[in-house]
């Protein structure tokens, strides 16, 4: 009986082990973040119309889509980077009608506006692990880093002289609070909420 005894301790402190993260191991991280905020940055030419005439617009927003990396420095602090990418597709076709004082008639122009935004975002800073059991780990983080947004624009609309470009400010800083639990010794589900990137991400956890 002390053997059996014995050996389910010897078990127990082998799975605590194995699925609480400790100091000298590692995580890998896949996830999807949301909203996206991009329609806020994307427009470079104030192309985006309210105009009643706008008869087709076509919205699609990917992502973020989020890789991390993560460090146990020790029982309780961790390095961490992230890198997020995003993508935010906006195409309008506005119909204005002119009249031709020449031939007493109206006519109508088509105009269409079409920008594509990809953003992309790093970051790197600290968490500090507070509520570690054998299946969850809870932790705080603060990070920063630095994002930028490739743009294209195109219309045949002559009043817009769309560049293609447009200012992001360039620093990027994130607080965030996550929570992880694990189903096996490697894998675990994570969720986060926080203030700069998505305001809530979860997705899949693997510890090395």
């Amino acid at each position: 009986m002390k053997k059996l005894l014995f050996l389910f301790l010897l078990f127990n402190l082998a799975t605590v082990r194995a699925q609480m993260l400790e100091a000298g191991d590692g995580v890998v991280e896949l996830g999807y973040g949301f909203p996206n905020m991009m329609p806020l940055v994307s427009d470079p030419s104030g192309a985006f119309h309210s105009a009643f005439d706008i008869f087709e617009n076509d919205v699609k927003a990917y992502g973020q889509f989020i890789v991390k990396g993560e460090f146990m420095a020790s029982d309780r602090m961790s390095f961490a980077a992230s890198f997020n990418y995003g993508y935010f597709h906006i195409y309008e076709e506005f119909d204005e009608t002119m009249y031709d004082p020449v031939s007493a008639s109206y006519y109508t122009n088509t105009y269409f506006y079409d920008t594509r935004v990809h953003k992309l975002r790093f970051t790197a800073g600290l968490n500090f692990h507070m509520v570690r059991t054998r299946v969850v780990d809870s932790y705080f983080g603060v990070q920063a880093g630095t994002k930028k947004a490739g743009i294209s624009f195109d219309t045949n609309d002559p009043t817009v002289n769309g560049s293609g470009e447009a200012y992001v400010f360039p620093i990027a800083l994130r607080l965030h609070y996550g929570f992880r639990y694990f189903f096996t010794a490697n894998w675990a589900a994570h969720f986060e909420i926080g203030l700069g990137g998505p305001v809530v991400s979860f997705g899949a956890t693997y510890k090395f």
